[in-house]
């Protein structure tokens, strides 16, 4: 196997059309963090994005996208707004972990929401958690039927809520994608203001994350884009759901609601909504993210695994990374603890920054 690195902003349309075709043949890669059209609206809001190239004798097998940072370090194309990474590669391509970060020039690579069932990368898991799914593709009844006792209990409660929420304040509209710039500024200034409320990182605030989404949002094909669901009761934005879709995925990324309506969850309904849609459009499901929240837990009827961990080759970082392991142990059994929490909290900050940076 070959392994040839590019710039993001240089994958050309040749190579594009050949990334398209690996993610449409396989099952595996059908959420929209595999699409090609992903990556280049990331390229073209960062300038640290690159692609490595695999290529057998039969041609282009595969391309594995992922930021490089100082000293070998790589990270997940995305940040900590990708919710699935892989290798988007023919299953039967011959390829293994430490050549391909070799041919990446990384000596270390930290990934989250890793496709759990491309097993090149089992021994780097530390631990393997579930993306609650909605399946879509059989019909809103088949749903429906599916619910267990507690899930078809909150349904039903959804439903009543939604029913009051008529009844005290006016009709509802749902709106499945618009492309209104106060909608959007909306959604940006209520999951800003819930960032702030609750205390981590206000990543809407960083100029190339808005610029990213801006860019997905703005993309109108079949195969990717970005879908900005609105609820409205009578004249008034109740709440908003900006999802990345692919032709068969949709994957939940910023729900946000008014709060002056939260006794309403207008969130819930314009899920509810959202579902019917996708339901009487036979996509395949939609994708809440990693996570178990409780609301999650009564919609959901399955799961995507996926997988945290670290992938590396011997070298002076991680040497270093393994001395900071070694001595945060130290420092949670040392009598001189209550000493250290405050740097450790600052280091902490710090890290949870770096991964939006």
């Amino acid at each position: 196997m070959r392994y040839t690195v590019i710039k993001g902003r240089e994958l050309s349309e040749a190579l594009a059309t050949r990334w398209a075709e690996i993610q449409s043949n396989h099952a595996v890669f059908a959420s929209p963090y595999f699409r090609p059209e992903y990556i280049q609206a990331l390229a073209a809001a960062r300038d640290d994005l690159r692609i490595c190239i695999l290529q057998s004798s039969d041609g282009v097998v595969g391309f594995f996208p992922f930021h490089h940072g100082c000293g070998g370090m790589g990270r997940p194309a995305g940040l900590k707004l990708s919710d699935h990474h892989a290798v988007i590669v023919e299953p039967d391509a011959k390829w293994t972990v430490s050549e391909l970060l070799h041919g990446c020039g990384l000596v270390r690579w930290e990934f989250d929401h890793l496709a759990a069932e491309q097993a090149q990368w089992s021994d780097c898991h530390r631990r393997i958690d579930p993306s609650p799914i909605i399946e879509t593709a059989c019909g809103y009844e088949a749903y429906e039927a599916g619910r267990t006792k507690r899930q078809r209990k909150h349904l039903q409660d959804t439903l009543r809520r939604m029913r009051k929420f008529e009844r005290e304040r006016g009709p509802l509209r749902f709106v499945v994608d618009t492309h209104d710039a106060a909608v959007f500024d909306a959604m940006l200034r209520w999951k800003r203001e819930q960032c702030r409320a609750t205390g981590v990182v206000d990543f809407l605030g960083l100029p190339w994350t808005t610029d990213f989404i801006r860019r997905i949002h703005a993309q109108g094909g079949a195969d990717f884009g970005g879908t900005l669901s609105a609820l409205y009761v009578g004249d008034d934005l109740a709440a908003v759901h900006f999802a990345i879709r692919s032709r068969t995925v949709w994957h939940s990324w910023f729900p946000a609601y008014d709060d002056a309506f939260r006794q309403y969850a207008p969130g819930l309904i314009l899920l509810v909504h959202m579902i019917t849609h996708a339901c009487e459009e036979e996509l395949a499901y939609i994708d809440l993210g990693k996570g178990m929240a409780p609301y999650k837990e009564n919609f959901m009827s399955g799961v995507i695994p996926v997988a945290e961990g670290v992938a590396k080759r011997p070298s002076v970082v991680n040497s270093l990374y393994e001395l900071r392991a070694r001595s945060e142990a130290w420092a949670r059994q040392s009598a001189l603890r209550p000493l250290l929490q405050a740097p450790g909290r600052w280091l902490k900050q710090r890290e949870r920054r770096r991964r939006y940076g």
